[in-house]
């Protein structure tokens, strides 16, 4: 049986020393130690509680052996403190040697390690003093790896040295809960919400109780707590191990999915739902991870750089029916970025095999996809592998990914191991990721374990499925480091080939009525160029109109003219009259939105530039502005409102596509509903003043004003403009994406802007 021990989960604490830090920090005093913990797998009375109760008889000790990796003993100090040295007295620390490494923590998730591999003296019960540079941490680790003599790691008592602020001890101990006694202590009475952290995690599963047809999902929080599905997902009766059952039949997770899956998913948030599951346009942020090659941008907006993924598993079952190309397949583990995969790892067994293999596929962002076979093949009619893996063999996999120097450059590298149940290793050759264009500002990963099936096309989908069991199970990932702040920081802050505008002057700056047919400026001082925001074919130009063509399509136009800065008092109002199609969308919410914005003096904004939630375009990150937008045929009318948006910093590469690029400042006005077929008259309009920025949006028809509404943004820098845009969501404005359709968007028959004195 493997040994492989990934997962330490921290169930209590305990009480400390009765020392307190000094409240300067230029010596070097004990500092209290408020709790010692482990993963709960002591042996009998030999709990971590023992370490720091000031008793050094050797029948008060924390012994727990190891299972094919080190244990970890995790000593807590209270509060952030100076640690200049640790000691520890081991258990027969006269007679053997342990070997242990040290690792720290200001936060207790992110570790470095500050002494190395080694062993100790061996020659004494006293304390052993163990050095090192002043370390900023709260949270300090022992990672012990048996001893001269056997498995086990013992340890008598244990003392932090250093210097910070006073802690007082726990009243009363709070003791580590032991675990049960099924494989690798775990409980089978217990839920996989008790049995391993999955705080971290959120779990898909074919089921789609809630008839959105889509499969469900359950996040960090209920299933941390304790959450089950006898079909899918629950402990197994006999090993306390976490089970993953996927049949064929079921939901997916999206009408591009071909294949079902009960499934975990990495969420680094932990739990803090106000973090999104992932950003759009394909930023990373704080619930997902970047390799250590992406620029410095995308690693200090992630929540971690690199990554490992840990577990100790056995495949229990595969489907036997089906296409040969997918009988017997299943993925156990995978590194997914925003589209693809770096590593989808396979076990696959063919019904005439006694065992089977294990391979993976590397999906690139470019290029094609790679497969790689680690133990035996993965053919259709291999012969049965002599070093394969049976099914319930329980064996382990460690998937990494870490940067490799190379000059200049930082190479991101592929890394995989399998640890089979008598110990040995077999090592994947590292993959070399530098073409498959993960390394770039608007990619993410994020981790994946599980059973999810390979195969849709079995006679039997309820009866015929995968399942597999894992026993431990865990992720990680390096720190965003303050080194790769300050290089983020000198990223963002080279500022555009910006030319300061010129001060506003009162007069038109453009009055367009198309009456050329064309929508490039032309001979005429009065004409505007007109520029697509989504894709080219949302323009569609005749003589007296310009269309938006939208339709059942989100799409957007734009407009760019003389930069302006706006003196006090000064406005700049945008004012364009367009006519509805003969098919209106209900309920649309914020559906018609319009924008001013500065262009930074940016080249590339003379040209038609799509950008949409998979391909955001840079072009549009940071443009200082405001959007304000218009409700469209509420289902109840008396909502409908002018909302007032300020572009807050980030990447997200769109323009008005999504509102997610904003902060809501207001909202507000009467009521107001759109009909088929109507001339309408719209403004917008910036108002520098002395306190800050005046934004008013208006609505009217037949010189009646239907809805107004002004919001005034205190304090706000934002006085250069050059940029006037207008979006559209789908099934807002007619039914069809044509040219020349009847039905096809809005035509603007004017549109003018001019500056206020």
């Amino acid at each position: 049986m493997s040994k492989f021990s990934v997962a330490l989960i921290c169930l209590g604490v305990i009480a400390g020393s009765t020392a307190h830090a000094a409240t300067g920090c230029e010596g070097r005093g004990p500092l209290t130690i408020v709790s010692a913990t482990d993963d709960g797998m002591y042996e009998e009375t030999h709990g971590p509680e023992n370490t720091i109760d000031g008793d050094f008889d050797p029948d008060s000790r924390w012994s727990n052996e190891s299972e094919g990796g080190p244990k970890t003993l995790l000593l807590d100090l209270g509060a952030e403190q100076t640690v200049k040295a640790l000691q520890i007295a081991w258990y027969k620390g006269d007679s053997r040697k342990s070997t242990f490494s040290i690792a720290a923590s200001p936060n207790g998730k992110f570790y470095q390690t500050i002494v190395q591999p080694r062993q100790s003296e061996g020659t004494s019960l006293e304390f052993e003093t163990y050095d090192f540079s002043n370390k900023k941490a709260q949270f300090v680790r022992i990672i012990s790896d048996g001893n001269e003599s056997n498995d086990w790691n013992s340890i008598v008592e244990v003392a932090a040295l250093g210097c910070g602020v006073a802690v007082e001890k726990p009243a009363a101990p709070i003791l580590t809960e032991r675990q049960g006694q099924g494989m690798f202590g775990l409980d089978p009475k217990k839920s996989p919400g008790e049995n391993f952290d999955l705080s971290g995690w959120y779990v898909t599963t074919p089921a789609d109780d809630n008839g959105d047809g889509k499969s469900d999902s359950v996040y960090e929080n209920e299933l941390a707590a304790g959450w089950t599905d006898p079909r899918y997902f629950y402990t197994d009766p006999a090993t306390g191990g976490m089970v993953f059952r996927v049949t064929p039949a079921g939901a997916k997770t999206s009408k591009n999915t071909s294949y079902t899956r009960t499934e975990l998913r990495g969420m680094l948030r932990r739990g803090d739902y106000t973090i999104q599951t992932r950003a759009d346009g394909g930023y990373p942020n704080k619930n997902n991870w970047v390799f250590s090659s992406a620029p410095a941008v995308a690693q200090a907006e992630a929540g971690g750089v690199n990554g490992v993924l840990k577990a100790t598993l056995s495949v229990n079952q595969v489907t036997r029916q089906g296409k040969n190309y997918q009988v017997g397949r299943v993925v156990i583990g995978q590194i997914h970025a925003k589209n693809d995969e770096p590593i989808r790892l396979y076990y696959r067994k063919l019904p005439h095999n006694k065992f089977g293999s294990i391979y993976f596929a590397h999906d690139p962002e470019v290029g094609k996809e790679t497969w790689v076979e680690v133990i035996g093949s993965r053919a259709n009619k291999a012969k049965n592998p002599e070093d394969g893996i049976a099914l319930d063999e329980v064996f382990s996999y460690v998937i990494e990914v870490k940067g490799k120097p190379e000059g200049d450059a930082i190479i991101p590298m592929l890394h995989l191991q399998i640890i089979r149940d008598d110990g040995s290793v077999v090592e994947a050759e590292p993959f070399d990721m530098r073409d498959s264009g993960f390394s770039v500002e608007n990619e993410f990963m994020f981790f994946k374990a599980g059973a999810y099936t390979g195969n849709n096309t079995s006679p039997q989908p309820e009866t015929d499925f995968d399942k597999v069991i894992f026993y431990a199970l865990d992720h990680s990932h390096d720190p965003v480091t303050d080194e790769i702040r300050e290089q983020a920081a000198k990223e963002l802050d080279v500022p555009d080939e910006v030319t300061v505008p010129n001060p506003a002057v009162a007069g038109v700056l453009f009055d367009d009525s198309f009456a050329d047919g064309d929508r490039s400026a032309g001979g005429d001082p009065m004409d505007a160029n007109w520029w697509a925001t989504t894709t080219s074919s949302a323009i569609e130009i005749a003589p007296g109109a310009l269309g938006l063509v939208s339709g059942s399509s989100g799409r957007g136009i734009r407009t760019t003219f003389a930069p302006q800065t706006l003196s006090q008092g000064q406005s700049l109002k945008a004012q364009f009259t367009f006519t509805t199609p003969e098919t209106l969308g209900r309920d649309r919410d914020s559906a018609f939105r319009i924008g001013l914005h500065d262009k930074l003096d940016r080249e590339g904004l003379e040209a038609d530039l799509g950008a949409s939630s998979k391909q955001p375009n840079k072009l549009y990150n940071n443009l200082p502005g405001y959007m304000i937008d218009f409700d469209v045929n509420l289902d109840d009318p008396s909502l409908a409102n002018i909302d007032i948006r300020k572009q807050k910093p980030g990447r997200i590469g769109r323009l008005m596509g999504t509102t997610k690029a904003y902060k809501h400042l207001a909202g507000g006005g009467e009521p107001y509903q759109f009909a088929a077929g109507e001339v309408y008259t719209g403004e917008v309009s910036v108002q520098k003043q002395a306190e800050g920025v005046k934004i008013t949006g208006t609505l009217s028809q037949d010189g009646a004003v239907l809805t107004t509404f002004t919001h005034m943004d205190l304090d706000s820098q934002v006085n250069n403009f050059g940029m006037l845009s207008f979006h559209v969501n789908s099934v807002t404005f007619g039914t069809s994406n044509e040219i020349n359709s009847p039905d096809n968007g809005l035509d603007f028959s004017n549109v003018r802007v001019e500056i206020l004195p």
